[in-house]
């Protein structure tokens, strides 16, 4: 049973163009403020006038129920959410977790020299060389203002450089044997979580120790849960040296030196879409029975119509999925929630944004239904919205309209639709 946790809200009168002159409270921001320094304007929205410092907090607000996050970082360090004077202000304000979509998957973390370097004169090298520039400002910043992360991700097919599954350490040589690998991923695991919790103690609450291993098509169809073998027309390369297996030694190695309160998860997309449902049921399945996941990470993969039904009765809708992955009696984060607004003609019009406020007001009012502290049988603890403002470069090409604040970081009707149901009793 979740703590019941009830915050008096305090309402904040601002006056346009003048300053506010009163006691900032714990937890309260000042006005934030764009990238550029432009103190964010009050916004009319459907009648009601609210700067983004106004109203209660969504972590507040969705205390009884789940963590409320929020993807944080940009294309690179410098780029990160946490420089951008606006997005920092929300983030401290309405988010109690953090994911850093990017800059601690192992395309980051890995020093290739000092890999190399370590294992000289050596015929087969294990030993892993790890550098943490690109999310120790994340970090340090999660851990001042008092806010958990998500660990994301430590073994994953894509974003991890070829090399690392090669003799010496060099991709124009062959695979190394699955017991070296094995041994490199073992070093390469306990280094990261060893580091984070030594240098910042409680900040990572979880981690997505695997992140999209499932198939969406046939797969390696010697386990039942249909491993994903082959990427964009290449080797996945985790399974091309060890195989399924794979899978399950990352979470036995992330048991073995993850702290005892962190929890270990299995993170993936298309959670609602029937087949790979199925495909992860098992997966988690497996793991449970052997004391090795705490919870499922899904990726609601939506659009502004797809599914046709987020709630509801239908196969792929993913309210069926949710009772379905409630049966394994594990924790649930939604990870990576977003509905994006198809913007081939660089349009945003009224009716679209509509419909993007309709669809997150649909989804949090399924999320209250379904969590067990509204009566449901998920034990969801935490939701984490992929990103902050529309148009910041979460990918180098990314030009989206995805979240709950606009460019500018003012709110869109989205973050009204999701504060009205949060106080919704």
């Amino acid at each position: 049973m979740k703590q019941f946790v009830r915050l008096s809200t305090c309402v904040l009168l601002v006056l346009a163009l003048v300053a506010c002159s009163a006691e900032e409270k714990p937890g309260k921001e000042q006005n934030a403020s764009t990238g550029s320094g432009q103190a964010v304007e009050q916004t009319q929205v459907t009648g009601r006038e609210i700067s983004d410092t106004d109203g209660p907090a969504l972590k507040d607000i969705y205390a009884d129920y789940f963590m409320m996050g929020a993807a944080i970082n940009g294309t690179d360090k410098e780029t990160a959410a946490i420089h951008h004077e606006g997005m920092a202000a929300v983030l401290k304000k309405h988010y109690n977790s953090t994911t850093l979509s990017n800059l601690m998957k192992p395309c980051y973390l890995l020093d290739e020299k000092k890999c190399i370097k370590s294992g000289k004169g050596k015929s087969d090298i294990t030993e892993v060389a790890l550098n943490f520039d690109s999310c120790e400002e994340s970090l340090k910043f999660c851990q001042e203002n008092g806010i958990k992360m998500r660990g994301h991700t430590l073994v994953w097919h894509n974003q991890t450089p070829e090399w690392f599954f090669k003799k010496n350490y060099d991709k124009k040589k062959g695979y190394v044997s699955k017991k070296v690998m094995a041994k490199r991923m073992e070093n390469y695991i306990k280094g990261v979580l060893e580091y984070c919790q030594k240098n910042y103690p409680g900040v990572i609450y979880c981690w997505d120790v695997v992140n999209e291993c499932v198939d969406d098509g046939t797969g390696d169809t010697s386990v039942d849960w249909n491993c994903r073998a082959m990427f964009n027309g290449g080797d996945n390369f985790w399974h091309a040296v060890m195989g399924p297996d794979y899978v399950e030694k990352a979470f036995e190695y992330a048991r073995k030196y993850a702290d005892k309160d962190v929890k270990l998860i299995y993170n993936d997309y298309n959670v609602y879409n029937p087949a790979k449902c199925e495909n992860i049921f098992n997966l988690a399945k497996g793991l449970k029975e052997k004391g090795l996941i705490d919870g499922l990470g899904l990726q609601p993969t939506v659009d502004l119509y797809n599914p046709d039904e987020l709630s509801g009765d239908s196969v792929d809708s993913f309210e069926t999925c949710l009772n379905k992955y409630a049966e394994l009696g594990l924790e649930i984060q939604i990870t990576e929630l977003s509905f994006k607004i198809d913007e081939d003609t660089g349009e945003r019009d009224e009716q679209s944004l509509k419909r993007q406020a309709d669809r997150y007001q649909e989804m949090f009012e399924l999320l209250k239904r379904m969590d067990t502290a509204g009566g449901g049988k998920c034990n969801i603890t935490s939701v984490s919205i992929f990103g902050i403002c529309d148009d910041y470069p979460l990918y180098d090409d990314c030009v989206q309209c995805l979240y709950v604040w606009d460019k500018e970081c003012k709110p869109k009707e989205a973050f009204y639709r999701i504060r009205e149901v949060g106080e919704t009793k």
